[in-house]
Formats: C-alpha cells, structure tokens, sequence
C-alpha cells in the first residue's frame, strides 16, 4: 500500500496542473449542482414502518382534511385583532390554501366564532329546558289539583289528554337534559385548548395542514407562505412560525464557524512557521470538503436531507481535511530537510504519512457507514453523507495535496529549515527519523525526557491514576442521560420558532406546541352521536394526570374515526409528557377492549419519543461494532494484543467523559448562559451514534499518528521504554497539532447559528480534546511505558519477525 500511495504522490506531482485544474472543476459542478438543484433539508427524523406512521397514513385516507402534516403560524396584535386586521388575516388564508400543497388554513376567528356559536346554542337550550320544566310542573301542579277534587272517579277524556301530553313531555324534556349534558361534556373536553384566540385576544394560531411530509416541501413553497403571512405585518402585526416551518439549512457557515478557521490557521502558523504553509491545509480541506458539500446538497433532489447531514458533513470534511493535509505537509518539510528532492519528498511523504492518512481515513469512514446497522434512515443517510464527505477529502489529500506541494516546494520551508536543507543536500535519511549513531541516539532520548513525555514515563503510575479520576468524574453524569429530539424551545431565542414556542406556551398553555394525537375507529361504523360518545368514553379512559385537556379535532364522513388531541401539562419534551404516553399506550389494549374501538397513537410528539426510544436500543449494537472494529483494526496494525486493548479502552472512556459533560451542560443546564443553552433537556437522540462512530474515527487516528513510531523504533532494535520516548517524540507535535485544530473547528459549531448542531460541536470538541491530550498524549505512552516489552506482544509473530525486534539499549 505504501508503494502503491508513493507512486500515486509522484504522479499527482508530475501532473501537479491537471491534477489542481481537476479538482477546481469539481469544486465548480458541485457548487452549480448545489444552486440548482438543492431543495434543503427535506426528511425528517422518523422511522418509515413504525406505528405512529401507519396511524397517520389511516388517518390521512379517513380524514383528508387534517393534511399529511402540520404546523403553526403565531399572529400577534398588541390591542387585539380588529376588523381590518381580521380581514387582511382571512385574504392572506385565501391565498395560502390555493396552493397545491396545502390542505387546509383554519381561520382562527372563524373557530373562535363557531365555539362561541356553540355556547350561545348550549346556553339556549338550557333556557329552553329551564321553561320547559317550570311549563310541565305548572301543568302537573293543575293535573294533581284535578285529580284531587275528582277524589278517585273516572278522569274526563280532557284531563286524560292532559296527563299523555305531560308524559310525553317528561320524556321530551329527558332527552333534551341528555343532548344538553352531551354538549355540555363536549365543549368541557375542548376547554380552552379548542380555541385558538387567547384569553386576552392578542394572540391567534393559524393551523396549517400540508398533503405531503411538510419537512419535503420545496423551498419555494415555503418562502411563498413566508412571504404571504409576513405582509401582516405592514398593518402593525407580529407573525411567527413554528419549528416545523422554520427548517433552513442554506447557509451552514456563521460567524463562529469562520472564527473557529482563524483558530485553526494560528495554530497552523505556530506549528509550520510560515503563512504560505499554514494556509495550505485550511485552503486545500476547503476545496475537497467544499466538493463534497456541494454534491451532498445537490444529491437533494433525489434523497431527503435533515437539517444536520450538511453542516455534519463540513464540519469533519474541515476537520479531517486540516489534518490530513497538515500530516502530509509536514513529513514532505521533513523529507526536504534532510536533502530530498520535491519529486522525492512529495513520494515519500504520501508513501509515509499518506498511509497513515488513508487508514486513519478508511477507518472513519466504516465508522460512520456503519450507520446504517442502526436500521434508522435518516442515521443511515446521515452516515453515508459524512462518508462522502471524508471519502472525498481523503481523495483531495491524497492526490491535491501532493500535486500543490509539488508546485510549491521550497517555498514551504522556514529560513532555518532551507539552511538546514543546504548542508544535507546529500544526505537521506530512513523513514523515521531513527538516529544514526549511538551518540545521536542518547541526544534524542535526553530531548524526548525533557518534554510531555518525559514526565509522563517518569511517573507512570500517578500519570494514569490522574488521568483516570478526571475521566471518571467526567463520566458520573452520563448515568442520568436522556435522549429526545429538538423543538422550538430549543431554537435561539431570536429565531421565529423560539418566539413562536414561547408565545404559545404562555397565551395557550406549553402542551399545545406538541398535542399527543389518537385516533379513534369503530368497530361497528354508527352515527355522529355515537361515535362522539364514544370518542370521549376513549378520552377518558386514556387521559391522566399530566393531560390538561382533550379536544375531538375532526371525525370522518362515514363517522367511523374520530380525531382526538391530548393537550399535556408540559411541552412536547419533558418527562412528564413522556410518562403520558407510556401510560396511554398501556392502556390502549384494555381501552379498545371496552370501547370496540381501534385506537393509536400518532403526532410529532409520539414520533419524537418513539424515535429517541429506538435510538437507544441501537446504541449498545452499535457500540459493540465500533468496538470489535477497534480492537481488530489496532491488532492487525500493531501487532500487539495490549495497544489494541488500551486504544479501545481510551477510547471508551474518552466518549463517556464527553458524553457526561454533554449531559451536564445541555441537561442539566450548566455553563448554559455560555453555550447558549436556552432550555436544557434531553439530549438530541442521535448524538451518542454520532458521537461513538466519529470519536471512534478519530481516537483511530490518533493512535496510529503517535504509536507507530513507537512501533517503528521497537522493530528496529530499541527497548520497548526506548520506543516509547522516541515514537513520542515524533509524533506528539503533530498530533498536538491536528488536536488543537480538530477542537478549535469542532468547537466554533457549538456556538453554531443552527442550534440542533451545538451540542454536536461541544461534545466532539470536548472528545477530541480528552481523547487527543489526555488519552493518547498522556494514557497511552505512561501504560506502554509501565508496561515495558509486554505491550508488543503478539502470539501469532513468526520467529524470524522476533528476531528481528530484538532489543538493544542505546544508552547503556
């Protein structure tokens, strides 16, 4: 492979022109691809197959008028809504439902008016029962005095009529008191949730019902609403959009994302020296994670995208590409120093680094292919994007890099290092940087014990134990995670949907930003009344403690299926409202047993909590794969049993400590003013999977980065303890490097501008970080330290390999 990759360098050098113009080429079609044809973020988190989807297919082909999807659109008039305001709102309703993709846009007054219409009615009847009854007791009064000044004769044909009439009015007015109590129970269980004019008539909701997923809606489509409702706005009303809406994925990079590049050319610049050379790799991982970015939002025209896999994909595309190109970089400086010339150094160093690289590289990318085991497609397709993205990065590093260092050559080069170049003009040195004397030899071993690694092999033991207390306590929040998906109280408190959220919760109450939806079936079909009795008999049995109110939405023509909301006490995430629906679900068996109804349970909330629960039982599966990968991928690049046992382990350890402190923050809530944590809850669902496949990548790469020249100085013949100062030594600047820049990318996304990637940024910034300095700079050397030949040990060894790595002490 090493032969091959070299050879690959060489060419790319040759060609350097072609090779660059190549790449500016697909740079362009991908981005022309991505503008014509990107539609955004276009599916959304859920599990095709699952109950709460075929509930809502039922429900859709029985009852069209509630759309395929929803959301809301939050109006605000500070006096309240007058006459013209409530005219412009029903011009704008008029001419959001001619589109082809919206069902239906309830006027909010118009649902107010009907609810009102139906308590005058309500209050009617009464009346009327009320007359009714004083009207039959009075005539019952008459008929008793009759009967009494009769004293027991026969009663005349009059008075009999009298007495029939009363009966049959008693019975009248028996079924009127059951049509009042119906109507009386009805409009109890819709409460103030079936209104959607606030209390104080500031505030009205507009439900809008969509016939297709409302996450594929064409972009187009959306900003025509946006456009239409905005104009509301010139007549001095506030609009606002629900989390549903408010889905745009066009611009991935902010502020911090910028900010997060100049971190990394600073620490670029201190490690090479130069301007030219720290803004290769910066430039360089730009255009191949810029390719892949491009045909990702491209590939949208056929396959939905959520509002992560973009901003996923740049942000390791960015990470990955740095890091490759700085390794590649700095081994072809290191192979002109010693005397080389551009063709040789630029061969060697993709021979070298470049093998690092590309298993390192091919190391992610099974990692996060093996999203798809998850059997979740939006995790599947997540994956395969961040692949992509590396697949192509890894390509550009490669064959861009190389055919760019060759272009430059020299030029890469500090003053000193070209001084230096001068007088080893002739020489050439081995593949690492192995000494050549015996004199050299206690020369670097003295320079490797004064460092990082000289303290850390000095005191092995308080070294481990150190580091392993600061990661345990790291880990102690990890025991309280709990997953769930974002929502409006999630957004950035400038954002429409957060306002939107906010609004709600405070004029409706929080439960009405996520109802808890059932739909209702008969057995034996009936008639409206039936049905609606029913229904609420369903209601009751169903509904408990953390449930505010319940409200018949809508029913079918044929009055078999009823549409019920369940407005929770709390909003769509909290635990509370998660303990709701288990208890509803328990009790859906013995319900439909009673009722001789088919009832489910469906709406985003429901999806949310099913789909978080099913990412959970995915973890442990998947976390058993990364981990066999991990110690079978590190045993046959090792050879050794224990390097692969303490990679795994590290990592392990590293990931959980991230975990818990993702857990305290975005949880627990603290540091939540500094992170931007408007309402800490649970943790986005799909973080750990994330956060296990590209950690994993990464602690990969790591480890190969700073053990191989351990590896390399054992099989050629220094002690195992020797070894390990010299690999580290080699390989600790760089790695420090590629760590540093790796956290300071990771980290400017968790201030990114889309929320639902914060808690991504921070818990990989975090991991990277522990996994790169406490881990591998600090576990690692001290463990093989202490462990001294042991840790090279490798049962399968031929006898001539043996041989071969038998230890011979410089320094004595």
């Amino acid at each position: 492979m090493s032969s091959a990759l070299g050879r690959i360098g060489l060419l790319a050098a040759q060609k350097a022109r072609l090779t660059l113009g190549v790449w500016l080429v697909l740079l362009v079609l991908a981005l022309l691809g991505a503008l014509t044809l990107a539609r955004g973020a276009t599916a959304t988190y859920t599990l095709p197959g699952a109950q709460f989807e075929s509930v809502r297919a039922e429900l859709q082909q029985k009852i069209p008028s509630q759309g395929t999807s929803s959301a809301y659109v939050v109006i605000q008039s500070a006096d309240g809504f007058d006459a013209a305001e409530q005219e412009a709102l029903a011009g704008v309703l008029s001419q959001v439902e001619q589109k082809d993709e919206v069902v239906s846009a309830q006027n909010p007054f118009s649902a107010q008016a009907s609810l009102e219409a139906a308590r005058q009615q309500l209050e009617e009847g009464r009346a009327q029962l009320t007359a009714g009854e004083e009207q039959m007791s009075q005539g019952q009064a008459a008929l008793d005095a009759a009967k009494e000044v009769l004293a027991g004769a026969p009663l005349p044909a009059e008075l009999a009529a009298k007495e029939a009439e009363l009966a049959q009015a008693r019975s009248s007015l028996r079924a009127q008191r059951g049509e009042i109590a119906d109507a009386q129970r009805q409009l109890e269980a819709a409460g103030s949730s079936a209104s959607l004019v606030s209390q104080d008539g500031t505030v009205a909701l507009v439900p809008l019902s969509f016939a297709e997923d409302i996450f594929s809606l064409k972009s187009q489509v959306r900003q025509d609403i946006f456009k239409s409702f905005d104009a509301l706005e010139d007549q001095g009303m506030t609009v606002d959009y629900s989390y549903e809406l408010d889905q745009d994925v066009s611009q991935v990079m902010g502020a911090s994302e910028v900010l997060g590049m100049a971190l990394a050319f600073l620490v670029l610049l201190v490690t090479l020296g130069t301007v030219l050379a720290a803004g290769l790799p910066l430039v360089l991982a730009l255009i191949g994670a810029g390719t892949a970015l491009g045909l990702i939002y491209a590939s949208t025209a056929i396959f939905g995208m959520t509002a992560t896999d973009p901003v996923l994909a740049l942000m390791l595309g960015l990470g990955v590409g740095i890091d490759y190109a700085l390794l590649i970089l700095y081994r072809f400086r290191e192979e002109l120093v010693e005397g080389a010339s551009v063709p040789e150094a630029v061969s060697r160093a993709n021979a070298t680094a470049g093998h690092s690289v590309f298993f390192a590289g091919m190391t992610n990318i099974i990692a996060l292919s093996a999203l798809t085991l998850t059997g979740l497609p939006f995790l599947t397709v997540m994956g395969l994007a961040a692949s992509l993205a590396l697949v192509l990065v890894l390509a550009s590093s490669l064959t861009l890099v190389p055919a760019v260092l060759s272009l430059l050559g020299t030029r890469l080069l500090t003053k000193d290092q070209k001084e230096e170049r001068a007088e080893n003009q002739r020489a050439r040195t081995a593949e690492i940087s192995l000494p050549k004397n015996r004199k050299e030899a206690i020369e670097q071993l003295e320079q490797a014990r004064s460092g990082w690694g000289g303290f850390v092999t000095r005191h092995p033991i308080t070294t481990i134990l150190a580091t392993l207390a600061v990661l345990l306590a790291a880990i102690i929040p990890t025991s309280s995670l709990r997953l769930g998906l974002p929502d409006g109280s999630y957004q950035s408190p400038d954002s429409t949907s957060y306002r939107a959220y906010q609004t709600i919760s405070q004029k409706f109450g929080e439960g009405s930003n996520g109802p808890i939806y059932a739909s209702v079936t008969l057995n034996v079909p009936g008639n409206s009344h039936r049905l609606r009795d029913v229904t609420l008999d369903v209601a009751d049995r169903l509904k408990n403690k953390d449930i505010q109110n319940v409200v018949i939405l809508a029913h079918s023509e044929d009055n078999s299926t009823a549409l019920l909301a369940f407005y929770p006490a709390e909003g769509p995430s909290a635990q509370s409202t998660i303990e709701a629906v288990h208890y509803m679900k328990e009790r859906i068996a013995s319900t439909e047993s009673a009722t001789s109804t088919k009832v489910g349970l469906t709406g985003q909330t429901v999806a949310n909590i099913e789909v978080s629960e099913r990412i959970s039982e995915s973890i442990p599966v998947y976390l058993s794969v990364v981990l066999i990968l991990c110690l079978i991928l590190m045993g046959l690049v090792f050879r050794s049993i224990l390097v692969p046992l303490m990679a795994t382990v590290g990592f392990l350890l590293s990931t959980l400590a991230a975990f818990g402190a993702v857990v305290a923050v975005y949880q627990w809530g603290w540091a939540a003013d500094l992170f931007g944590v408007t309402q800490p809850g649970p943790i986005l669902a799909f973080l750990p999977i994330l956060l296990i496949g590209i950690l994993f990548g990464l602690s990969a790469d790591y480890q190969i980065f700073i053990v191989s020249g351990m590896r390399d100085a054992y099989r050629s013949g220094h002690t195992a303890k020797e070894a390990v100062l010299l690999g580290y030594k080699q390989g600790s600047t760089v790695v420090t490097a590629c760590g540093i820049i790796m956290v300071a990318v990771f980290a400017s996304f968790a201030f990114s501008h889309l929320t639902v990637v914060r808690p991504i940024g921070f818990a990989l910034a975090l991991g990277v970080a522990l996994d790169a300095f406490l881990i591998r700079t600090t576990f690692i050397p001290a463990a093989m330290y202490l462990l001294d030949k042991a840790a090279w040990w490798w049962p399968f060894e031929q006898g001539d390999q043996k041989e071969e790595t038998r230890p011979r002490h410089m320094t004595d």
